[in-house]
């Protein structure tokens, strides 16, 4: 799982290659580019996500951030392929935390 370096922070592009373990790790991100504002708003997403303290917590930030990648696809913000990898960063950084908080 990707860590947050200062604690309130997650750093959206150099975190991506954390999060994406095993098989996805190959296949899915190199690099994505978004705009600054995009881009804080994804870190902030995937921070909750990280911080999440139970597996309710995780959920309910895993939803949010897909509602954001939702939003951002339903106004035709970024092309098809770089929503496509938002998709995969957020669903695998949710299934990895989930895992986590489900360990005794």
């Amino acid at each position: 799982m990707a860590s947050i370096p200062d604690g309130n922070h997650l750093d959206f592009c150099s975190c991506t290659g954390d999060v994406l373990d095993g098989e996805l790790e190959d296949a899915a991100v190199e690099h994505v580019e978004l705009s600054q504002k995009i881009e804080r708003e994804a870190d902030k997403l995937l921070a909750q996500i990280a911080r999440a303290d139970s597996m309710m917590v995780a959920a309910k930030a895993g939803a949010r951030a897909e509602g954001f990648v939702l939003g951002l696809e339903s106004a035709g913000a970024l092309n098809d392929s770089t929503i496509d990898k938002l998709y995969v960063i957020f669903d695998v950084a949710t299934e990895e935390r989930l895992k986590s908080l489900a360990q005794p």
